[in-house]
């Protein structure tokens, strides 16, 4: 990356002296443009990034101070230097104090010029970081509060993060949760995936609202987007999808419900998932709104943890899926004897369905297919006219028929292994969100108890040593930055408290935060 430089001198010589016999690209740089007066030079910079201008102090019209006071004004960030013939010290002082990096004296010593370029982008890059940390800081805040609020994260000042954050607490919004299948893939691809799809769903805003996009799920980009007073939602969404298409992403979208205040951002949450869950079952279907999912997966049947964790622990053995069945099968002559209605058997099927396909998507790295997805629609369709339990449970044996035929036939060990990689990537990349065993668990659908078990037979670590190794990693990294401060570092590492980081740093490495960053 070079820094854009503008010559600025009424003696051409001057400029193609400096142009040809300065190596640019060597010391970090490249010239842009040249200009011969102040007007030019300012006209250059109403429409082109600069960031060091090398300008003549005698010039007609206009001179180079007058060009220091509007650049002093307009454009403080830029970086000057003043070049002056014998006998002008005087300007070079008034342009010293109207903030010039300094002056040379004409001709130029090629020698000096180039020890003061080497300074300048000491600054210049300096100030990036700083900038690109703040920028860092503020979008991991952005994402902490977002994904606090939709997960319901307890949060005491939740209102006034919000407002730190930049989001408004009282207006209208929608949720939107995003899936594309190259979320399946390797973490290289995904980043760069998310990173796309979040660009273009910020792009499409434009005059049609204000849109603010956060990494929610490993397989999934949300989207916060409040439209305008008096927008309509279809303005968004058409030059969203029109955008995606245009760059062939065939991603599939969950949309909520309108909502008014941000604590309602949960209950939005739930039913962008649900939508997009049920967008899922339809592989011709890119959008599917909240109030258009059948009313089956509109109930709210929540399976029993420990017969999800009995289920999901059967499914690493695949000679074992006949006790997955027989439970399945138990179950709903029970929740029958109970005196449940169709409806809720039907919802306890589907949702049973769901979490062992999502499962084995994880665990097993299977990847989502037209064949699959359409395997999974007959399924519930056929679950949602069932009439009687025969019929439910034959619909369920055929499902669970059908994904185990599709199971690789490769070692358990390794798929283990694989999956508690990912969960690995994955606390890597969220290190700064609040990641809890249930945080995990609803991400790779795996039960909290089985997850923890596994990670510990697979690292040695329980997991929560592994975050907090993770974040005290980075802290480590950030405390070198000597323009941030430790409690900046704290919230983003992950820790509300600068106490509770500053004593836990100490456990772990014998100097409090202030001391290793005074020491490194």
């Amino acid at each position: 990356m070079y820094y854009n430089v503008l010559l600025v001198d009424d003696e051409e010589i001057v400029c193609d002296g400096l142009t040809r016999f300065v190596n640019w690209e060597e010391l970090g740089y490249r010239v842009v443009s040249s200009a011969s007066s102040v007007a030019q030079a300012l006209v250059y910079m109403e429409s082109s990034p600069v960031d060091l201008v090398i300008s003549d102090i005698r010039m007609p019209v206009q001179n180079g101070l007058q060009l220091m006071e509007i650049i002093q004004s307009e454009y403080p960030a830029v970086r000057t230097i003043i070049l002056s013939g014998y006998g002008e010290f005087e300007y070079a002082r008034q342009a010293l104090r109207l903030g010039a990096s300094d002056f040379l004296t004409k001709p130029v010593n090629f020698g000096e010029l180039k020890k003061l370029l080497i300074n300048i982008k000491k600054e210049l890059d300096q100030e990036r970081q700083e900038d690109r940390n703040r920028k860092e800081y503020r979008q991991m805040h952005l994402h902490h509060v977002l994904n606090s609020l939709a997960k319901g994260y307890i949060v005491d000042d939740q209102e006034e993060q919000a407002e730190l954050a930049g989001l408004p607490w009282d207006r209208e919004y929608c949720l939107i949760r995003f899936q594309h299948q190259q979320f399946y893939n390797e973490q290289a691809d995904l980043n760069d995936v998310k990173e796309l799809i979040s660009r273009i769903a910020s792009q499409a805003a434009a005059d049609k609202g204000s849109v603010w996009v956060f990494n929610n799920e490993r397989s999934e980009i949300a989207c916060l987007w409040m439209p305008p007073v008096e927008g309509d939602t279809t303005d968004y969404l058409k030059a969203l999808t029109e955008s995606l298409e245009s760059h062939q992403i065939e991603a599939v979208l969950g949309i909520s419900e309108r909502h008014r205040r941000l604590d309602h951002l949960k209950e939005a949450y739930l039913e962008a998932g649900r939508a997009l869950q049920y967008a899922m079952l339809h592989h011709d279907r890119k959008i599917t709104h909240y109030r258009e999912i059948d009313h089956v997966l509109l109930t709210d049947y929540r399976i029993d943890e420990t017969l999800a964790a009995e289920i999901l622990d059967l499914l690493a053995s695949p000679e074992q899926w006949s006790r997955i069945e027989a439970i399945i099968y138990s179950t709903i002559d029970a929740m029958n004897y109970e005196g449940c209605k169709p409806h809720e058997i039907q919802a306890f099927c589907i949702q049973i369905l769901f979490m062992i396909s999502q499962n084995l998507y994880s665990i097993h790295n299977m990847k989502s297919s037209a064949k699959t997805d359409n395997v999974m629609f007959a399924t519930v369709r056929a679950l949602l006219l069932s009439s009687d339990l025969t019929s439910m449970k034959d619909s369920i044996a055929g499902a669970l028929d059908r994904m185990n035929q599709e199971l690789n036939p490769v070692d358990q060990e390794a798929k283990s292994s694989h999956t508690i990689a990912k969960v690995q990537r994955y606390i890597d990349e969220h290190y700064a969100q609040n990641i809890s065993l249930t945080t995990l668990s609803n991400v790779f659908f795996i039960h909290p108890i089985y997850l923890s078990r596994l990670f510990k037979e697979k690292t040695g670590k329980n997991y929560l040593d592994y975050v907090t190794e993770v974040r005290i990693m980075r802290a480590k990294e950030l405390l070198k930055n000597p323009a941030l401060k430790v409690y900046e570092i704290c919230q983003m590492v992950g820790y509300d408290s600068p106490r509770y980081f500053s004593k836990l740093f100490k456990s772990l490495t014998g100097m409090t935060p202030k001391e290793y960053k005074e020491y490194t």
